[in-house]
């Protein structure tokens, strides 16, 4: 493992540490792109303090080998993170789905066996060693065998549960695009590898993981720094050849929603680049958390995706009310403050 190595990845590490932070600041009511933050800040931190210790060792001992399989501390690191980020297609196809109370019913399995886990470090502490798997097989009727491949088989099964689950549903206001399924494909590699790096003891592994790992979280955190969800996008009721066998099977929006939508319809306030949600409180005399529920109740991630929406929508219109008019005039004239925040979300269209 050589130094250079670890010290381009580290700042990669720092990198992803300061995407993440950004996104934590940029997220205001959009719940995923917090977390995403959240998540991509703890991956940076987390291989920030584990390069750093394997520069020490490196520099100290060139020639350090691994030892160990089914090493129970890699399994409770990734165990956790990765039954958070496997949420996050479950989040982008139904914005208002994931109540505190149902992500920890999602995360229940995890949380368990991660306090079991903990509980035998931490009071016990004795691990058998393990090269190969003959060892394994040979050492199954040790209780920390036993347990390691419990954790492994668990912390395979449910992360692969819980972001297939969602794409199976049909139920959903919005639909998945193509970075849900580069997003899904990458899961299934980042899978492959964590099984590579738990099971075979080699540099390549170790390093791929990390590699992997760092890049995952860097590649969807500038995913979510541009796109207020990377993953799906809103089904309109104007797509209604698409959208007709679905209906009877969709949520309703919450009454609040269609209030706001008439409250749109009848003053195109939004047009206004400088508009909030703070302004929507004000003037329909709702509190800020109550519009925001509203609006995912609709298929929407947040304030500013139904904001773009609805530019997008009077952009059309303008459009073909005003044909004499260019395709710059209109975007300002719609709201929006650059031509490249229109481009951005223009695909959806």
């Amino acid at each position: 493992m050589g130094i250079l190595y670890l010290s381009v990845e580290l700042v990669v590490d720092l990198l992803t540490c300061l995407v993440g932070g950004v996104l934590m600041f940029k997220a205001k009511d959009n719940r995923p792109r917090f977390y995403w933050g959240c998540i991509a800040l703890l991956i940076g931190i987390v291989f920030v303090w584990e390069n750093v210790g394997w520069l020490l060792i490196v520099t100290e001992e060139p020639e350090y080998r691994f030892t160990d399989m089914l090493n129970i501390e890699k399994m409770l690191k990734w165990y956790p993170l990765a039954s958070i980020v496997a949420l996050f297609p479950l989040a982008s196809l139904y914005p208002s789905y994931l109540s505190p109370f149902k992500t920890l019913s999602f995360l229940q399995p995890m949380i368990l066996l991660t306090t079991i886990g903990v509980c035998y470090i931490v009071f016990n502490g004795y691990m058998t060693p393990l090269s190969s798997m003959e060892d394994v097989l040979t050492n199954m009727d040790h209780a920390d065998v036993v347990l390691r491949c419990f954790l492994f088989v668990c912390s395979l099964v449910t992360p692969l549960f819980c972001f297939l689950y969602p794409l199976c549903r049909q139920s959903s206001r919005r639909k998945p695009n193509r970075m849900m399924f580069v997003f899904v494909g990458f899961m299934f590699l980042f899978i492959c590898i964590y099984v590579l790096f738990t099971l075979d003891i080699s540099y390549f592994v170790f390093n791929l993981f990390g590699a992997a790992s760092v890049v995952f979280a860097l590649f969807f955190s500038v995913q979510y720094l541009f796109r207020e969800n990377p993953f799906s996008v809103c089904i309109r009721s104007d797509n209604a050849e698409e959208t007709v066998a679905d209906q009877s099977c969709l949520a309703v929006p919450e009454p609040l929603f269609i209030r706001i939508s008439d409250y749109f319809q009848s003053d195109p306030c939004f047009v206004r680049q400088d508009y909030s949600i703070k302004h929507l409180s004000a003037s329909i005399q709702e509190q800020e958390p109550k519009i925001s529920s509203a609006i995912k109740s609709a298929g929407f991630s947040s304030f500013r995706e139904y904001l773009n929406d609805l530019r997008l929508q009077y952009f059309k219109q303008m459009a073909m009310a005003c044909p004499e008019k260019n395709i710059k005039e209109l975007i300002f004239l719609c709201g929006f403050s650059s031509r490249a925040t229109f481009y951005r979300n223009f695909p959806d269209l």
